[in-house]
């Protein structure tokens, strides 16, 4: 996820409680390219939520 447009408009859902159509109209994001960014992030999240315990105890 590079583009500084659509990482504001998940900044904005995700963190500030915007809704999806809000943030894709004031960013000019389109809505099936921001399901997919959002989609992106959530499947990173489960795989470094599954990682961590690995990590945990390396430190």
């Amino acid at each position: 996820i590079h583009s500084e447009r659509n990482i504001h408009a998940l900044k904005d859902y995700l963190v500030s409680g915007y809704s999806r159509k809000a943030v894709c109209e004031r960013y000019g994001v389109n809505n099936g390219y921001f399901s997919t960014s959002l989609g992106r992030l959530h499947r990173i999240n489960q795989m470094a939520w599954k990682l961590a315990p690995y990590y945990r105890n390396a430190v």
